[in-house]
């Protein structure tokens, strides 16, 4: 992973064979980013897993496009990432919430981070009702 920092982005590049969500999570550590907006999330990816809909996982082994946006926040004081993806090949297309991706080729992705932290709580009635993640944001 390559990292370059502006004044108000930052703009990074993941390389073949890292995996997306877990990169997201040691950048955001290494960084003391607590909160951000994905804007912008493209590449390449494979073996690649999603939540369709709530209560359904789709995993996806061949190679696949990407692009997508999301945020990061903290959930138990710790890097939690919330990216939608759609990808695509000749056999299909996905949409979903990215659980994991190992990069095939390169990704490429834009954060902004944001002040004040931002957190995640769990919801026991998003869990009642089958919501895979079932965390939603503590806005007060």
């Amino acid at each position: 992973m390559r990292l370059l920092r502006t004044e108000k982005l930052m703009i990074i590049r993941f390389d073949e064979g890292e995996e997306v969500i877990s990169s997201f999570e040691r950048l955001a550590r290494g960084a003391k980013v607590h909160s951000a907006v994905i804007l912008s999330f493209i590449g390449a990816l494979k073996n690649s897993k999603i939540i369709v809909k709530k209560g359904v996982e789709k995993e996806i082994d061949q190679h696949v496009e990407a692009v997508g946006n999301g945020n990061l926040t903290l959930l138990s004081g710790q890097p939690f990432i919330h990216l939608h993806v759609a990808l695509g090949n000749e056999a299909g297309s996905w949409v979903g919430h990215l659980l994991k991706g190992e990069v095939d080729i390169f990704c490429e992705a834009v954060l902004e981070p944001l002040q004040p932290q931002i957190r995640r709580e769990y919801d026991s009635e998003l869990a009642e009702k089958g919501v895979t993640v079932p965390f939603r944001l503590d806005l007060g």
